[in-house]
């Protein structure tokens, strides 16, 4: 009986459901380590090196898996990997060179410290992506596009290698977690452009559009592993207009406030682990 869902579209929204229940998780994990522990100190540095190794420990566990089990073991490694040693790595240094918040005209906060340390790490995104697209054996879709239709190809794959699915599914997700980061903060910043700012409102249709496509791909895989994989660009890119919309004031950020909702976070967690149980069973 349970067969009939572990084909089109069902492997599909499943994979959706599961990636996307990661991101409010990955926030309200920041905000555990940031919050609960105090301003950057040594105890929550601590707590936040402990959080990036034990991801990194799974990516290590998942070179040895098979696909499926790499390929989750590779996502969830990489949440826990940004949220520890990206995310509060940026904060930390902020609070450490007094980094001070960037306000609206109305006085509202646009941008914390922390996240003015990530807009600048941007142009770094950029630098290592470009290397990354120098790869021949890549096996990325956007990258592979590119590659046809800028007329530079950068040769034939090697033949007969295995994949690294952990590892591949890790560095993936930490990609696209930072360019989406960096395209944000781009918008929310009124120096550049501001979320009111009609390019903003083109990006956030652009986006829109982009994710409706995606999706209508990702409902036609019948492997759990690969609509995993490809989930993860989907369901990332699908959160920028989430995160805009709750600039805009339309939705409200629950997650950065896990505490004071409860039982909207529990039904996040509740999602999260049904949805990783469907994808197990595989």
């Amino acid at each position: 009986m349970l067969g009939k869902f572990y084909r089109p579209p069902f492997v599909g929204i499943i994979a959706f459901v599961t990636v996307i229940m990661a991101q409010p998780l990955g926030h309200s994990l920041f905000v555990v380590l940031k919050g609960v522990l105090g301003s950057p100190d040594e105890a929550s540095f601590t707590a936040s090196f402990l959080c990036g190794l034990v991801g990194f420990v799974l990516v290590w566990i998942g070179l040895k898996k098979q696909e499926t089990a790499a390929t989750w073991l590779g996502f969830v490694g990489a949440i826990l990997i940004w949220t520890g040693w990206f995310e509060y790595t940026w904060e930390f240094f902020a609070h450490l060179l007094n980094v001070q918040p960037l306000y609206t005209a109305t006085g509202e906060m646009a941008m914390s410290p922390g996240l003015q340390i990530i807009q600048a790490s941007g142009i770094i995104m950029i630098a290592v992506t470009v290397l990354l697209y120098f790869n021949r054996d890549t096996r990325c879709t956007a990258f592979k596009w590119l590659h046809r239709n800028a007329h530079m190809d950068p040769g034939k794959a090697a033949p007969g290698k295995d994949r690294d699915y952990a590892r591949i599914t890790a560095l993936e997700t930490i990609f696209v977690i930072w360019f989406i980061y960096v395209v944000n903060l781009t918008l929310y910043d009124e120096r550049i452009l501001g979320i009111e700012h009609p390019v903003t409102y083109g990006v956030f249709f652009g986006f829109l559009v982009w994710a409706i496509y995606l999706n209508t791909r990702l409902i036609k895989y019948a492997r759990m592993a690969p609509a995993v994989r490809y989930a993860i660009p989907t369901t990332i890119i699908t959160w920028l207009d989430i995160e805009v919309l709750s600039r805009w004031g339309i939705l409200k950020e629950f997650w950065l406030m896990p505490a004071e909702y409860a039982m909207e976070m529990g039904l996040v967690v509740a999602a999260f682990i049904i949805a990783g149980i469907a994808i197990y069973l595989t």
